[in-house]
């Protein structure tokens, strides 16, 4: 039963993005949800894959939205890509990602030239010249580093592509297959578990995504449980064959759920 794998949770694992926030702004039961496990004293980690802001932006947007946590505590994609980097040999680099993500990349070899490495995050300027740049970076030897592989995302507006779809087309062009940092790679989360110290199944993975965040999870052993916000749509669980541990109508249910047990 959902309630009880909720209660008897050590630890919990949430995505941001159409779990906590959408288009900015915080959704249903957000607040309550944080200051439920404070109370409880119940730990919890940031596990994104948005590579729109630096973790310095993010923490800010976070805290100003009344979410409480340490710098420390949010494992984004676009940060962990940083390591990635560097434990590759801090090879040459070429940007995709946002204005704001690249403040965090400054301590690399960033070279528009000749790069050794394309990285590709959330890029709101992707046109045919960019898309054909990054094609023949990439057939002259280049490697792709994809710091996640989103497929798509929910705005106040609609559906919009993720950088995954980017990636998929270069990699298709060129034969190439990318590295991937973000969700759904076991490592990404397991950085996230050991931070936590807890066990896979002492924590619960919260997200909108069948595939980066509940499969992503299972590989781990971690249970995911799937909310009815963000990119949720109920036929997705048919075409991806993923099949959570849960579903929740949303965040809030986590507040209720907590604050009814002992």
């Amino acid at each position: 039963m959902i309630s009880l794998k909720i209660r008897l949770a050590k630890g919990f694992l949430f995505d941001l993005d159409g779990v906590f926030i959408q288009s900015g702004k915080l959704l249903p039961g957000a607040l309550e949800t944080i200051d439920i496990l404070k109370r409880k004293k119940i730990p919890y980690r940031f596990l994104t894959n948005t590579t729109t802001k630096s973790r310095n932006t993010l923490h800010k947007q976070l805290l100003q939205l009344g979410i409480e946590c340490e710098k420390e505590h949010i494992f984004s994609a676009g940060f962990s890509g940083i390591r990635t980097i560097i434990d590759m040999g801090s090879p040459s680099c070429k940007l995709y990602v946002s204005e704001d993500l690249k403040e965090d990349y400054k301590v690399l070899n960033i070279s528009n030239d000749n790069p050794q490495l394309i990285v590709i995050g959330d890029y709101e300027k992707w046109d045919t010249y960019l898309l054909n740049q990054a094609f023949n970076y990439v057939i002259g030897g280049a490697k792709i580093l994809a710091l996640h592989l989103g497929k798509y995302y929910k705005t106040d507006t609609g559906f919009k592509l993720d950088a995954g779809a980017f990636v998929k087309a270069i990699e298709y062009s060129t034969g190439k297959e990318a590295i991937v940092v973000g969700k759904p790679n076991a490592l990404f989360f397991k950085q996230a578990l050991d931070d936590l110290k807890l066990n896979p199944n002492e924590v619960l993975m919260i997200g909108d995504d069948l595939h980066n965040d509940i499969y992503g999870a299972q590989k781990l052993k971690i249970k995911g449980i799937l909310v009815k916000t963000g990119k949720y749509r109920s036929e997705s669980i048919k075409d991806y064959g993923i099949a959570p541990d849960g579903i929740i109508d949303s965040i809030g249910d986590i507040a209720k759920i907590l604050d009814t047990s002992k």
